[in-house]
């Protein structure tokens, strides 16, 4: 598996996006390259506490998302019921 620090950054910068455009309240987050599809750790605050979330994309989405909407749509699509129990600022009381 090759990866540059360039794609990771890229990446990265895709996931926060992506956790922006749902209003998350708080979180931390990884990004592990795994062959064809990367796994993202989150862990986001939720109502007791917090909680650890492992998402997974397709390294190729990730890295047109930086310059694509609708690649980061999809993946925001796809990732939102996974990540249904986080706390949105929206929510905050």
């Amino acid at each position: 598996m090759t990866m540059s620090i360039a794609e990771l950054a890229q990446a990265r910068e895709v996931v926060t996006q992506i956790f922006d455009a749902l209003d998350l309240d708080a979180y931390l987050f990884e990004v592990e390259p795994c062959d064809d599809r990367w796994e993202i750790k989150l862990e986001c605050a939720v109502a007791e506490g917090w909680e650890t979330v492992r998402l997974s994309a397709a390294k190729e989405n990730l890295l047109r998302g930086v310059d694509d909407a609708a690649a980061r749509q999809l993946l925001l699509d796809d990732w939102r019921k996974a990540l249904s129990a986080c706390l949105t600022k929206s929510l905050e009381q």
